[in-house]
């Protein structure tokens, strides 16, 4: 692991137990660098804001969960698919949702952001059916994400109760 892999890995980590503690909001970009024992100069060297720091934190705890919901998936047909890594996902985004709610705010229209998300999903529900429709993807895609926003919205978010709206959704299809 190289220094600049390091101090990466100490940011996000330090970064991490900050927003843990004290909050997003409450949790300055100086005091991530003091804890990390760089300068805030380096610590932009390593990301350019920090909702980039909270989305790199995120990130790394995320593919964890991926893994997992990947070690688990046997199902073929896309609705069950959805179902499957939603379950994993809903779970992970409930328990940081306060976290999600910030990263939602500031990322959301950007396209990037949302291109990278829907990929994913993409790749998850639809690698192994050559043959799919692309609007039903989408439709199921938008049934989704659109289950998980309005599900973050709620100040307690119910990952039983997202999932129960999914499944009502998708199984028209």
């Amino acid at each position: 692991m190289t220094k600049h892999d390091k101090t990466h890995s100490r940011i996000l980590n330090e970064a991490w137990s900050l927003f843990t503690e004290s909050g997003f909001n409450d949790t300055s970009t100086r005091q991530i660098s003091t804890a990390s024992g760089i300068a805030v100069g380096t610590l932009f060297n390593h990301f350019s804001d920090k909702v980039a720091i909270l989305e790199a934190c995120l990130d790394m705890r995320f593919k964890d969960v991926l893994e997992r919901a990947k070690e688990t998936d046997i199902h073929r047909p896309p609705r069950l698919k959805l179902n499957h890594y939603a379950q994993y996902f809903y779970q992970f985004y409930c328990l940081h949702h306060r976290f999600y709610k910030v990263l939602f705010s500031q990322r959301l229209f950007s396209q990037t952001f949302q291109q990278q998300h829907m990929d994913l999903m993409h790749s998850l529900v639809f690698a192994d059916q050559p043959q799919f429709n692309k609007v039903k993807a989408a439709i199921l895609l938008d049934c989704y994400f659109m289950t998980l926003l309005y599900g973050l919205g709620a100040d307690t978010p119910n990952t039983k109760l997202m999932l129960r709206t999914l499944s009502q959704k998708v199984s028209i299809f």
